[in-house]
């Protein structure tokens, strides 16, 4: 009987770090398929049937009240989190429709000791953009600084390159990422409000 523990120990110990080594990639491919699905659509010219002909709307989370429907993802990396070896970490997807069209895409990603940042595509940028994309400081009404908003409209390049636009591999890598250009590599160059304290 003795000489069965070994073997036994050795294959519980290779099935428990394969285990951990796929709950620990899975978020950061799962946050990679769920931007691959939101790339290219356009607000306004996108139809509801149009996204649902690729696969990944087909299983994605919905939610409708009457005329409006919104398809969204959530990505946490939650192993690593819970186990203090990253700080924590989510990356949503959300692509909203209106009577049939898509009214808007946005991702947003959040971490631990960062304000959010949310990216979203829109048909037409507010009157203090000035440029394609902008970046704004997302305030509440008491004025305090509650996240990060960069906006692009349906006419910018970007809403063809949502999967380079984010770094998906901040949920599964050891210590997370830990500025903005890791996490939102679009944000390089814009001016994004300081990190939350």
């Amino acid at each position: 009987m003795k000489k069965y523990l070994i073997p036994v120990a050795v294959l519980l110990l290779l099935g428990g770090g394969f285990f951990i080594r796929h709950a620990v990639a899975a978020p950061a491919k799962a946050a990679a398929l769920d931007l691959e699905a939101i790339n290219g659509i356009t607000v306004g010219k996108t139809t509801e049937a149009e996204l649902l002909s690729r696969s990944a709307f087909q299983t994605m989370d919905h939610r409708c009240f009457e005329a409006d429907c919104v398809y969204h993802t959530e990505r946490q990396n939650s192993l690593l989190s819970r186990l203090h070896m990253a700080p924590h970490m989510f990356l949503y997807t959300a692509v909203m429709v209106r009577y049939g069209t898509v009214t808007r895409v946005s991702v947003i990603v959040s971490r631990a000791g960062l304000l959010p940042v949310s990216v979203t595509q829109t048909s037409d940028l507010p009157a203090g953009c000035a440029g394609d994309p902008c970046s704004q400081p997302l305030r509440v009404p008491s004025k305090a600084v509650m996240g990060n908003r960069i906006l692009f409209s349906t006419g910018s390049d970007f809403r063809n390159r949502m999967p380079e636009a984010f770094e998906p591999m901040c949920l599964s890598r050891l210590r997370g990422c830990n500025t903005y250009e890791e996490l939102v590599p679009l944000a390089k160059g814009l001016h994004l409000e300081p990190s939350a304290h």
